[in-house]
């Protein structure tokens, strides 16, 4: 099994870092707490949907009551909580770098696999036990740290608040603040079930900070990536090893700026004319979001194709398929021949 290194992953959204203009005297934090306070019903369609209003409140006041004596993580959970009241997956909170190098992490990743949580990613010292069914974090069972941690979690659906939860898991500020552990930098204790063992094992990781976590070395669980898997790239296009289908994976919706949507779509849509190709696969896997309509020319420009030849399309979607992205699935499934494939998206649609 190859080490390979890895930096903690965050999903970053709002960008809040303390530091607003204040009144003489305020805290910087209590700043920010107000600042959201102010303007999230404001600034959110329906903010409260019918939903009780005073509960909000409620805690905003006491979360700027208790702002002085917060450490960073207290302060962004506080955050993230007090977004979530909106409970839609598109209100949330990142993180800064500045605050990330406050943070503490154990050497270990959880993905969720298949209905179970998995380590996917552990130290190599850990190295056999990469896989493993995770069953309870410092003896919570895995269930009750998903409700625990969920008001924290702005979400539409369950598969975007895993697919968000499973970016900050590792983070022992989120066990202090929900209550599962002491201190972010005390011991954690992971209860799992080891592939192809039924019986529980107890493996135990101390916390390091997020400067020395790029220094470790890691064993991953998907160790060798195939052609059709993530991509740094906004989107590409190419034909499968010995076989006539055009592979076309489109990773975010936003213009390269070294190699425009426009030019790409047109690019690929002479390519499938000139060389009469059968099969298309279109990637909207890794695909987030941002803006649909750039990718409405290419599902257009297909679906005129479709009216002169027998070309077959699968659209392939999952997790994190999610917002503009999925717009642009639903788009392909309204105005072209094609099936949906994979598992459920992330959902919200905007």
């Amino acid at each position: 099994m190859k080490p390979m290194y890895i930096m903690i992953s965050m999903l970053l959204f709002v960008m809040l870092l303390s530091g607003c203009t204040t009144t003489a005297g305020d805290h910087p934090y209590q700043a920010d707490l107000h600042e959201l306070y102010t303007s999230l019903p404001s600034a959110h369609k329906d903010f409260f949907q019918g939903r009780e209003e005073q509960s909000f409140k409620d805690f905003s006041k006491v979360a700027l009551d208790e702002a002085p004596s917060m450490d960073a993580g207290q302060f962004y959970f506080t955050l993230r909580r007090l977004a979530s009241f909106a409970q839609d997956s598109h209100t949330t909170v990142g993180l800064t770098q500045e605050f990330v190098q406050h943070f503490h992490a154990i050497p270990a990743q959880m993905m969720y696999l298949g209905g179970t949580w998995r380590l996917s990613v552990v130290e190599t010292s850990f190295a056999d036990f990469l896989g493993a069914e995770v069953v309870a974090i410092n003896g919570v069972p895995i269930e009750e740290v998903e409700a625990l941690a969920s008001p924290l979690f702005g979400h539409d659906n369950e598969v975007w608040f895993r697919h968000s939860l499973a970016g900050q898991l590792n983070l022992t500020e989120l066990y202090s603040y929900i209550g599962i552990a002491e201190q972010p930098t005390d011991e954690v204790a992971l209860t799992i079930i080891a592939r192809g063992e039924t019986e529980h094992t107890t493996i135990r990781l101390l916390p390091v900070k997020a400067d020395a976590y790029a220094h470790r070395e890691f064993a991953i669980l998907t160790q060798n990536p195939t052609p059709t898997g993530p991509s740094q790239s906004y989107y590409r296009a190419f034909l499968l090893e010995n076989r006539p289908i055009l592979f076309i994976q489109y990773n975010v919706c936003a213009d390269d700026p070294s190699f425009p949507v426009s030019r790409f779509t047109e690019e690929v849509l002479k390519l499938i004319q000139l060389e009469q190709i059968p099969k298309i696969l279109i990637d909207l896997r890794y695909n987030s979001g941002g803006d649909s309509r750039l990718f409405e020319p290419m599902i257009a420009g297909l679906a005129q194709i479709q009216k002169e030849t027998d070309l077959s399309i699968d659209v392939l979607i999952g997790e994190n398929t999610f917002s503009s992205a999925l717009m642009n699935a639903k788009q392909c499934k309204e105005r072209l021949e094609c099936r949906l494939v994979g598992t459920p998206s992330g959902g919200s649609v905007n």
